[in-house]
């Protein structure tokens, strides 16, 4: 592939893309190694196909979106605040909006707008894009072994594979069989962002939502953690943003074989005092109506249907008939109905994966490797993962950036 480059980015994805575009952008000779036959494939289905490309949200609030210790992304972080972001994809003539709850889009643009921009800026200023090269081993000095036997050579690399979701588009989990070739530690792939199977039978309630709930993960031994969002039936899992966030944390204790259970508060906000008011209320005024007719005004019948199942109540019930008892079971499921987890969905299905290159092997205010010169990390390929909003896509940004302002730093001696 001619000279030896500045810079070889193996992966063509998110944050391989922001490196290599930041790479030439300061003088360096990049090659991008995407194995698929078109970079951005994953980047170019996020937040449905529109691209929620990051978060409108201060460095130290972000940095708790992520499953790591605060310090260790807070500098990272501070260094590539959400402006910085808007900024450089500014610089690519993709303009930002902002939604009500901070998520940040593209402007007369979609997700593969935004790939487009930064695979035409690369090649506009000189880089490399290689497509249909899958990289088997790493050699530091750095030699890049393709699977067709050939040998590219660099001065630096940045391992920006990914992670193994989605493998369609690239993301096969090759990064880890790379970093474990050179020794460096690594965890294993786990769903991060997917949904979870339940022990139940929720078929009945396929395709029912509900806009807000509020969530609280349980698992034995540990402090509960909660999440905030929609919620979605299956036919054999929950979904929704709110379970996608807790996702991580329930597949590392299965995978430790706790026992995990999820608890859905459907009307958040809601006392069991203000509750017990407002079915007086409804008593009073309308003593004829059905209680599945009153918690329709909650939620969608099939599932009022389930929760006055599930507290032993006929969703016939009129609410004149009903008793203290029966109110208080149904308040009880309401604000408290528990799923027992026993899975999650696919890996290859997951929105995100967990796990990757240990974050101990890797300095994130340069994301060089420790103990190989030459080498760095950027995306989903490192062991950190964050909350749906644009969160995962900033990480990329931020790191395939910073890797490739690294690399230069380290050329000029700075």
């Amino acid at each position: 592939m001619g000279d030896v480059a500045d810079l070889v980015v193996v992966g063509g994805g998110a944050a391989g893309l922001a490196c290599a575009v930041t790479a030439v952008r300061l003088g360096l000779a990049a090659v991008i190694l995407e194995r698929t036959d078109r970079c951005g494939s994953k980047l170019a289905v996020t937040g449905g196909g529109k691209g929620n490309f990051t978060h409108a949200e201060p460095p130290r609030a972000m940095a708790k979106k992520f499953d790591c210790d605060v310090r260790l992304t807070v500098p990272l972080l501070r260094k590539f605040p959400y402006q910085r972001i808007v900024e450089f994809f500014s610089s690519l003539g993709i303009d930002a909006r902002t939604d009500a709850d901070g998520c940040v889009w593209p402007v007369r643009a979609d997700a593969a707008g935004i790939r487009d921009a930064m695979v035409r800026e690369t090649v506009a200023r000189g880089g490399l894009v290689k497509t249909g090269c899958r990289v088997t081993g790493l050699e530091p000095g750095w030699r890049i072994r393709l699977a067709d036997g050939s040998i590219v050579a660099a001065r630096n690399v940045c391992l920006a594979t990914g992670g193994a979701s989605y493998p369609r588009t690239g993301s096969t989990g090759d990064g880890l069989a790379l970093c474990r070739g050179l020794g460096l530690a690594t965890v294993d792939w786990f769903p991060a962002l997917a949904s979870l199977r339940t022990r139940d039978d929720l078929s009945g309630l396929a395709g029912v939502t509900q806009p807000m709930v509020e969530m609280t993960l349980l698992v034995a031994g540990s402090e509960p953690r909660t999440a905030t969002g929609h919620f979605i039936f299956a036919h054999t899992h929950v979904s929704g943003s709110s379970v996608l966030n807790l996702c991580g944390h329930a597949a590392r204790a299965l995978a430790e074989r706790k026992q995990v259970v999820l608890r859905v508060d459907w009307v958040p906000g809601r006392s069991a005092t203000e509750l017990a008011e407002e079915f007086a209320a409804a008593r009073v005024g309308h003593p004829t109506r059905q209680l599945g007719t009153f918690l329709g005004s909650f939620m969608a019948r099939r599932l009022a249907a389930r929760l006055c199942a599930t507290a032993g109540v006929p969703v016939d019930r009129l609410l004149a008939h009903l008793s203290r008892t029966e109110q208080e079971s149904i308040i009880g499921q309401l604000r408290a109905t528990e799923f027992p987890i026993t899975g999650t969905e696919a890996i290859e299905r997951a929105t995100v994966t967990g796990g990757g290159v240990a974050l101990d092997e890797v300095d994130l205010k340069t994301m060089t490797a420790r103990r190989f010169p030459g080498l760095y990390f950027a995306g989903e390929v490192l062991d950190v993962w964050a909350e749906t909003g644009g969160y995962n896509l900033h990480f990329a940004w931020a790191t395939g950036i910073r890797a490739a302002e690294s690399v230069a730093a380290s050329r000029n001696g700075t």
